[in-house]
Protein backbone atom coordinates (compact mmCIF):
# COMPACT_ATOMS: atom_id res chain seq x y z
CA UNK A 1 0.00 0.00 0.00
CA UNK A 2 1.05 3.55 -0.55
CA UNK A 3 2.22 5.81 2.22
CA UNK A 4 -0.71 7.94 3.19
CA UNK A 5 -1.74 11.17 4.81
CA UNK A 6 -5.19 11.13 6.34
CA UNK A 7 -7.03 14.15 5.00
CA UNK A 8 -9.28 14.28 8.04
CA UNK A 9 -10.30 17.75 9.00
CA UNK A 10 -11.71 19.25 12.14
CA UNK A 11 -15.50 19.16 12.17
CA UNK A 12 -15.75 21.75 14.93
CA UNK A 13 -13.25 23.80 13.01
CA UNK A 14 -12.87 27.18 11.48
CA UNK A 15 -11.01 28.17 8.39
CA UNK A 16 -9.27 31.46 7.98
CA UNK A 17 -7.50 33.34 5.36
CA UNK A 18 -4.34 35.31 5.54
CA UNK A 19 -1.88 36.46 2.96
CA UNK A 20 0.90 33.89 2.87
CA UNK A 21 4.28 34.83 4.22
CA UNK A 22 6.90 34.75 1.52
CA UNK A 23 9.94 32.61 2.10
CA UNK A 24 11.16 31.48 5.48
CA UNK A 25 12.48 34.76 6.77
CA UNK A 26 11.23 35.57 10.25
CA UNK A 27 12.36 37.17 13.43
CA UNK A 28 14.11 37.67 16.65
CA UNK A 29 15.43 35.91 19.63
CA UNK A 30 13.76 36.12 23.00
CA UNK A 31 14.31 39.28 24.94
CA UNK A 32 16.93 39.34 27.73
CA UNK A 33 14.27 39.30 30.45
CA UNK A 34 12.79 36.09 29.11
CA UNK A 35 12.83 33.06 31.35
CA UNK A 36 14.93 31.00 28.96
CA UNK A 37 16.97 32.32 26.06
CA UNK A 38 19.98 30.05 25.83
CA UNK A 39 18.45 27.93 23.05
CA UNK A 40 17.66 30.90 20.83
CA UNK A 41 19.44 31.21 17.45
CA UNK A 42 21.65 34.26 17.10
CA UNK A 43 19.86 37.10 15.39
CA UNK A 44 21.01 40.25 13.66
CA UNK A 45 18.39 42.78 14.79
CA UNK A 46 16.66 44.60 12.00
CA UNK A 47 16.32 48.35 12.30
CA UNK A 48 12.97 49.36 13.72
CA UNK A 49 11.99 52.08 16.15
CA UNK A 50 9.34 50.21 18.14
CA UNK A 51 9.26 46.40 18.09
CA UNK A 52 6.06 44.40 18.50
CA UNK A 53 6.22 42.29 21.65
CA UNK A 54 5.17 38.63 21.48
CA UNK A 55 4.86 36.39 24.53
CA UNK A 56 5.77 32.76 23.86
CA UNK A 57 4.51 30.43 26.59
CA UNK A 58 5.51 26.77 26.56
CA UNK A 59 6.73 23.99 28.83
CA UNK A 60 10.51 24.00 28.56
CA UNK A 61 10.75 21.91 31.73
CA UNK A 62 8.55 19.33 33.42
CA UNK A 63 6.52 16.44 31.97
CA UNK A 64 5.39 18.34 28.86
CA UNK A 65 8.88 19.51 27.92
CA UNK A 66 9.46 16.77 25.28
CA UNK A 67 7.04 18.67 23.04
CA UNK A 68 6.94 22.09 24.71
CA UNK A 69 10.64 22.84 24.26
CA UNK A 70 10.60 22.01 20.56
CA UNK A 71 7.51 24.20 20.11
CA UNK A 72 9.30 27.08 21.84
CA UNK A 73 12.35 26.65 19.65
CA UNK A 74 10.24 26.57 16.49
CA UNK A 75 8.58 29.84 17.46
CA UNK A 76 11.92 31.47 18.27
CA UNK A 77 13.29 30.38 14.90
CA UNK A 78 10.39 31.98 13.03
CA UNK A 79 10.82 35.27 14.86
CA UNK A 80 14.58 35.27 14.36
CA UNK A 81 14.27 34.61 10.63
CA UNK A 82 11.79 37.45 10.22
CA UNK A 83 13.99 39.94 12.05
CA UNK A 84 16.89 39.12 9.74
CA UNK A 85 15.02 40.41 6.72
CA UNK A 86 12.41 42.93 7.83
CA UNK A 87 12.43 46.40 9.33
CA UNK A 88 9.24 45.48 11.19
CA UNK A 89 10.87 43.96 14.26
CA UNK A 90 9.43 41.54 16.79
CA UNK A 91 10.73 40.89 20.29
CA UNK A 92 9.74 37.60 21.90
CA UNK A 93 9.49 37.06 25.63
CA UNK A 94 9.88 33.30 25.98
CA UNK A 95 8.54 31.97 29.28
CA UNK A 96 8.70 28.47 30.73
CA UNK A 97 5.30 27.35 32.03
CA UNK A 98 7.04 24.44 33.81
CA UNK A 99 4.22 22.09 32.74
CA UNK A 100 2.05 23.65 35.45
CA UNK A 101 -1.43 25.15 35.07
CA UNK A 102 -1.09 27.41 38.15
CA UNK A 103 2.32 28.59 36.92
CA UNK A 104 0.90 29.20 33.43
CA UNK A 105 -1.90 31.35 34.82
CA UNK A 106 0.46 33.40 36.94
CA UNK A 107 2.92 34.13 34.15
CA UNK A 108 0.20 34.70 31.55
CA UNK A 109 -1.34 37.50 33.59
CA UNK A 110 1.95 39.42 33.71
CA UNK A 111 2.94 38.53 30.14
CA UNK A 112 -0.38 39.74 28.74
CA UNK A 113 0.20 43.16 30.26
CA UNK A 114 3.67 43.45 28.70
CA UNK A 115 3.03 42.00 25.24
CA UNK A 116 0.78 42.70 22.28
CA UNK A 117 0.28 39.10 21.11
CA UNK A 118 0.51 35.73 22.84
CA UNK A 119 1.38 32.36 21.35
CA UNK A 120 1.99 29.05 23.03
CA UNK A 121 0.81 25.88 24.77
CA UNK A 122 0.93 22.25 23.69
CA UNK A 123 -1.45 21.05 26.40
CA UNK A 124 -5.10 22.02 26.82
CA UNK A 125 -5.21 22.15 30.65
CA UNK A 126 -2.84 25.13 31.13
CA UNK A 127 -4.16 26.73 27.94
CA UNK A 128 -7.69 26.80 29.35
CA UNK A 129 -6.70 28.77 32.43
CA UNK A 130 -3.93 30.97 31.00
CA UNK A 131 -5.19 32.18 27.62
CA UNK A 132 -8.12 34.12 29.16
CA UNK A 133 -5.54 36.38 30.82
CA UNK A 134 -4.83 37.65 27.28
CA UNK A 135 -8.30 37.65 25.78
CA UNK A 136 -10.03 39.38 28.70
CA UNK A 137 -7.91 42.47 28.03
CA UNK A 138 -8.34 42.21 24.26
CA UNK A 139 -4.98 40.62 23.38
CA UNK A 140 -5.05 37.90 20.66
CA UNK A 141 -3.54 34.47 21.32
CA UNK A 142 -2.38 31.84 18.81
CA UNK A 143 -2.38 28.32 20.27
CA UNK A 144 0.57 26.21 19.13
CA UNK A 145 -0.50 22.64 19.86
CA UNK A 146 -3.23 22.44 22.51
CA UNK A 147 -5.81 20.57 20.46
CA UNK A 148 -9.14 20.91 22.29
CA UNK A 149 -11.41 22.33 19.54
CA UNK A 150 -13.49 24.09 22.19
CA UNK A 151 -10.58 26.23 23.38
CA UNK A 152 -11.61 29.37 21.44
CA UNK A 153 -15.12 29.25 22.84
CA UNK A 154 -13.90 28.61 26.37
CA UNK A 155 -10.95 31.03 26.33
CA UNK A 156 -12.58 33.99 24.66
CA UNK A 157 -12.64 35.91 21.39
CA UNK A 158 -9.18 36.38 19.92
CA UNK A 159 -8.11 32.75 20.51
CA UNK A 160 -6.93 30.94 17.37
CA UNK A 161 -5.52 27.44 16.97
CA UNK A 162 -2.53 26.82 14.69
CA UNK A 163 -3.18 23.07 15.08
CA UNK A 164 -6.05 20.78 14.13
CA UNK A 165 -8.58 19.82 16.78
CA UNK A 166 -8.87 16.58 18.74
CA UNK A 167 -11.98 15.73 16.74
CA UNK A 168 -9.89 15.58 13.57
CA UNK A 169 -7.17 13.33 14.97
CA UNK A 170 -9.69 11.06 16.70
CA UNK A 171 -11.55 10.60 13.41
CA UNK A 172 -8.29 9.73 11.68
CA UNK A 173 -7.36 7.21 14.39
CA UNK A 174 -10.78 5.55 14.39
CA UNK A 175 -10.94 5.29 10.60
CA UNK A 176 -7.37 4.02 10.31
CA UNK A 177 -7.85 1.42 13.05
CA UNK A 178 -11.07 0.07 11.55
CA UNK A 179 -9.68 -0.02 8.01
CA UNK A 180 -6.39 -1.70 8.89
CA UNK A 181 -7.05 -3.82 11.97
CA UNK A 182 -10.75 -4.32 12.68
CA UNK A 183 -13.75 -2.97 14.53
CA UNK A 184 -12.97 -4.11 18.07
CA UNK A 185 -10.90 -1.67 20.08
CA UNK A 186 -9.51 -1.69 23.60
CA UNK A 187 -9.41 1.90 24.88
CA UNK A 188 -6.87 3.24 27.39
CA UNK A 189 -7.35 6.85 28.44
CA UNK A 190 -6.80 9.22 31.35
CA UNK A 191 -9.74 11.15 32.78
CA UNK A 192 -7.46 13.54 34.70
CA UNK A 193 -6.49 15.64 31.67
CA UNK A 194 -8.50 17.72 29.21
CA UNK A 195 -6.57 16.43 26.19
CA UNK A 196 -6.93 12.74 27.03
CA UNK A 197 -10.61 13.07 27.93
CA UNK A 198 -11.39 15.00 24.76
CA UNK A 199 -9.56 12.88 22.22
CA UNK A 200 -10.89 9.66 23.79
CA UNK A 201 -14.44 11.02 23.68
CA UNK A 202 -14.17 11.93 20.00
CA UNK A 203 -12.64 8.50 19.26
CA UNK A 204 -15.53 6.68 20.97
CA UNK A 205 -18.08 8.75 19.07
CA UNK A 206 -16.50 8.18 15.68
CA UNK A 207 -15.62 4.53 16.20
CA UNK A 208 -18.94 3.53 17.71
CA UNK A 209 -21.44 5.74 15.93
CA UNK A 210 -20.01 6.16 12.44
CA UNK A 211 -17.48 3.38 11.88
CA UNK A 212 -19.65 0.70 13.47
CA UNK A 213 -16.96 -0.48 15.86
CA UNK A 214 -17.14 -1.31 19.55
CA UNK A 215 -14.95 -0.99 22.62
CA UNK A 216 -14.30 -4.43 24.11
CA UNK A 217 -12.91 -2.81 27.28
CA UNK A 218 -11.85 0.57 28.64
CA UNK A 219 -9.21 1.42 31.22
CA UNK A 220 -8.84 4.78 32.92
CA UNK A 221 -5.28 5.50 34.03
CA UNK A 222 -6.60 7.67 36.84
CA UNK A 223 -7.98 4.51 38.48
CA UNK A 224 -5.52 1.93 37.18
CA UNK A 225 -2.05 3.47 36.78
CA UNK A 226 -0.11 2.47 33.70
CA UNK A 227 2.42 0.25 35.55
CA UNK A 228 -0.47 -1.79 37.03
CA UNK A 229 -2.60 -2.18 33.93
CA UNK A 230 -0.98 -5.30 32.40
CA UNK A 231 -2.94 -7.94 34.40
CA UNK A 232 -6.23 -6.33 33.39
CA UNK A 233 -5.40 -6.70 29.70
CA UNK A 234 -5.22 -10.49 29.72
CA UNK A 235 -8.97 -11.14 29.64
CA UNK A 236 -9.75 -8.96 26.59
CA UNK A 237 -6.49 -9.90 24.85
CA UNK A 238 -8.13 -12.12 22.25
CA UNK A 239 -11.08 -9.78 21.67
CA UNK A 240 -9.34 -6.54 20.63
CA UNK A 241 -8.18 -5.90 17.07
CA UNK A 242 -6.21 -2.88 18.23
CA UNK A 243 -5.66 -0.61 21.23
CA UNK A 244 -6.39 3.12 21.22
CA UNK A 245 -4.37 5.07 23.78
CA UNK A 246 -5.08 8.63 24.93
CA UNK A 247 -2.36 9.46 27.46
CA UNK A 248 0.08 12.23 28.28
CA UNK A 249 3.72 12.09 27.05
CA UNK A 250 5.04 11.23 30.51
CA UNK A 251 2.91 8.05 30.60
CA UNK A 252 3.83 6.68 27.19
CA UNK A 253 6.79 4.59 28.36
CA UNK A 254 4.81 3.00 31.20
CA UNK A 255 1.81 2.31 28.97
CA UNK A 256 3.95 0.68 26.29
CA UNK A 257 5.74 -1.45 28.87
CA UNK A 258 2.50 -2.66 30.46
CA UNK A 259 0.68 -3.30 27.19
CA UNK A 260 3.57 -5.12 25.59
CA UNK A 261 4.08 -7.38 28.61
CA UNK A 262 0.50 -8.63 28.10
CA UNK A 263 -0.09 -8.09 24.38
CA UNK A 264 3.25 -8.24 22.53
CA UNK A 265 1.99 -7.58 19.01
CA UNK A 266 -1.49 -6.06 19.25
CA UNK A 267 -1.49 -2.81 17.24
CA UNK A 268 -1.49 0.38 19.31
CA UNK A 269 -2.78 3.70 17.98
CA UNK A 270 -2.02 6.88 19.91
CA UNK A 271 -2.77 10.56 19.54
CA UNK A 272 -0.29 13.36 18.90
CA UNK A 273 1.16 13.07 22.42
CA UNK A 274 2.98 10.01 21.04
CA UNK A 275 5.04 12.30 18.81
CA UNK A 276 8.02 12.30 21.18
CA UNK A 277 11.16 10.24 21.75
CA UNK A 278 9.50 8.10 24.44
CA UNK A 279 7.62 6.19 21.74
CA UNK A 280 10.77 4.94 19.98
CA UNK A 281 11.88 2.40 22.58
CA UNK A 282 9.65 0.26 24.77
CA UNK A 283 10.80 -0.45 28.34
CA UNK A 284 11.05 -4.14 29.16
CA UNK A 285 11.45 -6.19 32.31
CA UNK A 286 14.41 -8.10 30.90
CA UNK A 287 16.86 -8.09 33.78
CA UNK A 288 19.36 -9.89 31.54
CA UNK A 289 19.63 -6.78 29.42
CA UNK A 290 20.36 -4.40 32.26
CA UNK A 291 21.13 -4.34 35.94
CA UNK A 292 18.18 -1.98 36.25
CA UNK A 293 15.17 -3.75 34.79
CA UNK A 294 13.27 -0.49 34.30
CA UNK A 295 16.03 0.91 32.10
CA UNK A 296 16.08 -2.05 29.69
CA UNK A 297 14.38 -1.19 26.41
CA UNK A 298 13.68 -2.67 23.00
CA UNK A 299 12.87 -0.91 19.74
CA UNK A 300 9.16 -0.18 19.53
CA UNK A 301 7.01 -2.01 16.99
CA UNK A 302 3.33 -2.18 16.01
CA UNK A 303 2.60 1.41 17.08
CA UNK A 304 0.91 4.15 15.05
CA UNK A 305 0.04 7.72 16.00
CA UNK A 306 -1.57 10.86 14.62
CA UNK A 307 0.44 14.05 14.27
CA UNK A 308 0.55 17.49 12.68
CA UNK A 309 3.29 17.22 10.06
CA UNK A 310 5.71 14.80 8.48
CA UNK A 311 9.32 15.96 8.68
CA UNK A 312 11.09 12.79 7.52
CA UNK A 313 12.03 11.27 4.19
CA UNK A 314 9.68 12.39 1.47
CA UNK A 315 8.46 15.45 3.36
CA UNK A 316 7.23 18.51 1.49
CA UNK A 317 9.75 21.14 0.32
CA UNK A 318 8.49 23.52 3.02
CA UNK A 319 8.96 20.87 5.69
CA UNK A 320 12.45 19.99 4.48
CA UNK A 321 13.44 23.66 4.42
CA UNK A 322 12.19 23.99 7.99
CA UNK A 323 14.18 20.93 9.05
CA UNK A 324 17.33 22.43 7.56
CA UNK A 325 16.77 25.81 9.24
CA UNK A 326 15.97 24.27 12.62
CA UNK A 327 19.00 21.96 12.40
CA UNK A 328 21.29 24.87 11.54
CA UNK A 329 19.94 26.96 14.41
CA UNK A 330 19.99 24.33 17.15
CA UNK A 331 22.44 21.68 15.97
CA UNK A 332 19.79 18.95 15.91
CA UNK A 333 16.81 17.99 13.80
CA UNK A 334 13.35 19.01 15.03
CA UNK A 335 12.34 16.14 17.31
CA UNK A 336 8.65 16.26 16.51
CA UNK A 337 5.88 18.09 14.66
CA UNK A 338 5.34 20.50 17.56
CA UNK A 339 8.50 22.32 16.49
CA UNK A 340 6.84 23.04 13.16
CA UNK A 341 3.60 24.06 14.89
CA UNK A 342 5.54 26.58 16.99
CA UNK A 343 7.13 27.91 13.82
CA UNK A 344 3.76 28.27 12.09
CA UNK A 345 2.09 29.88 15.12
CA UNK A 346 4.76 32.58 15.28
CA UNK A 347 4.53 33.17 11.55
CA UNK A 348 0.76 33.50 11.81
CA UNK A 349 1.16 36.16 14.51
CA UNK A 350 3.78 38.02 12.48
CA UNK A 351 1.70 37.88 9.33
CA UNK A 352 -1.38 39.21 11.14
CA UNK A 353 0.56 42.06 12.73
CA UNK A 354 2.04 42.95 9.35
CA UNK A 355 -1.36 43.07 7.68
CA UNK A 356 -2.93 44.95 10.61
CA UNK A 357 -0.45 47.78 10.08
CA UNK A 358 -0.28 48.65 13.77
CA UNK A 359 0.16 47.22 17.27
CA UNK A 360 -3.53 47.63 18.03
CA UNK A 361 -4.52 44.19 19.44
CA UNK A 362 -8.03 44.47 18.00
CA UNK A 363 -6.65 45.11 14.53
CA UNK A 364 -4.28 42.13 14.85
CA UNK A 365 -7.11 39.88 16.04
CA UNK A 366 -9.21 41.01 13.08
CA UNK A 367 -6.32 40.26 10.73
CA UNK A 368 -5.99 36.78 12.23
CA UNK A 369 -9.71 36.18 11.75
CA UNK A 370 -9.37 37.23 8.11
CA UNK A 371 -6.54 34.77 7.44
CA UNK A 372 -7.06 32.55 4.41
CA UNK A 373 -4.76 30.04 2.72
CA UNK A 374 -1.80 30.69 4.99
CA UNK A 375 0.80 28.19 3.80
CA UNK A 376 2.58 26.79 6.83
CA UNK A 377 4.96 23.90 7.37
CA UNK A 378 2.11 21.98 9.01
CA UNK A 379 -0.40 22.69 6.27
CA UNK A 380 -2.68 25.39 4.93
CA UNK A 381 -4.46 27.43 7.59
CA UNK A 382 -7.63 29.44 7.17
CA UNK A 383 -10.00 30.93 9.74
CA UNK A 384 -12.87 31.93 7.46
CA UNK A 385 -15.15 29.42 9.21
CA UNK A 386 -13.83 30.00 12.72
CA UNK A 387 -10.71 29.89 14.90
CA UNK A 388 -9.95 26.15 14.56
CA UNK A 389 -8.34 25.40 11.20
CA UNK A 390 -9.29 22.42 9.07
CA UNK A 391 -5.96 20.70 8.52
CA UNK A 392 -4.70 17.33 7.38
CA UNK A 393 -3.83 14.67 9.96
CA UNK A 394 -0.70 12.62 9.41
CA UNK A 395 -0.54 8.96 10.48
CA UNK A 396 2.94 7.78 11.44
CA UNK A 397 4.09 4.25 12.25
CA UNK A 398 6.84 3.12 14.61
CA UNK A 399 8.69 0.08 13.29
CA UNK A 400 11.90 -1.21 14.88
CA UNK A 401 12.17 2.08 16.75
CA UNK A 402 12.04 4.27 13.64
CA UNK A 403 9.31 6.56 12.31
CA UNK A 404 7.72 6.05 8.89
CA UNK A 405 4.62 7.29 7.14
CA UNK A 406 1.81 4.84 7.76
CA UNK A 407 1.25 2.30 5.01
Amino acid sequence: MQAQMYAVRSSVATIIRASAITGACLAAACTPNATNTQNTPNATPALASTPTHIAVLAAETGPMSPIGLSAMRGAQLAITEHNHTSTLRFDAECIDTQSSSPRATEIARAAAARNTIGIGFTDSDPALVAIPEFTRIGKPFVVIGATDPKLPGRCGAGTFLACFGDDAQAIAAADFGAAHFGKRALVIFDSRHEYTRTVASFFRSRFGNEVGGSAVAEFDLSFTPAPAIAPHLVAPANQADFIFVACMPEDIAAVLKSVRSALPTTPIIGGDSFDCDAVLRTPTANSQASANADSATAPTNHVWFTTHAWLGTGASPAALAFVDAYSAAYGTRPPNAFAALGYDAARLAIDARTRAGSDDPKAIAAALAATTDFHGVTGTISYANGPVPKKDVWMVSVTNGTLQLAR
